[in-house]
């Protein structure tokens, strides 16, 4: 949600408001420190969709029973792109019970700012960055093994 101002008249430039992108800036580095763990997942569905393995729309609507979940069929076919995900996913839960043990006051300041200004997220700047800060530091000095790059 990236907030523009019109400045000027005709044909002039949007702006994007600093306070916006700074937000958005910092959301950002904060999925890049826990790692959403994109690469993994879009490898392991492209393998599915690319060898065809599973109807997961199908699955979902109630059309496809189960054992045939793309998971039963993958096994063979996508082993090593659901290992690499589901390992991806083991680091980011590791990563968030450091964000729980160390840093779990301003995660919950950061969580009360994001509820109290649902309308303008952009209001909770300050607890990002510290929150931010805190992340970074307590994976640094507790576990450099889950740094990301």
């Amino acid at each position: 949600a990236v907030a523009t101002k019109k400045m000027g008249g005709q044909g002039s430039k949007r702006v994007v408001d600093p306070v916006v992108q700074r937000f958005d800036e910092l959301m950002d580095q904060f999925d890049k420190v826990l790692d959403r763990c994109d690469k993994e997942t879009i490898d392991y569905t492209k393998c599915i969709n690319d060898r065809g393995v599973g109807d997961v729309a199908g699955i979902y609507a109630g059309r496809s029973r189960p054992g045939t979940l793309p998971q039963d069929k993958a096994e063979g076919v996508c082993g090593s792109s659901a290992q690499a995900l589901a390992t991806c996913f083991e680091r980011r839960e590791q990563r968030y019970a450091i964000v729980r043990n160390h840093c779990g006051s301003l995660y919950a300041g950061y969580e009360k700012c994001m509820m109290d200004n649902a309308k303008n997220p952009e209001l909770c700047v300050v607890p990002v960055e510290s929150l931010l800060k805190c992340v970074t530091e307590s994976i640094e000095a507790h576990r450099p093994d889950l740094k990301t790059s």
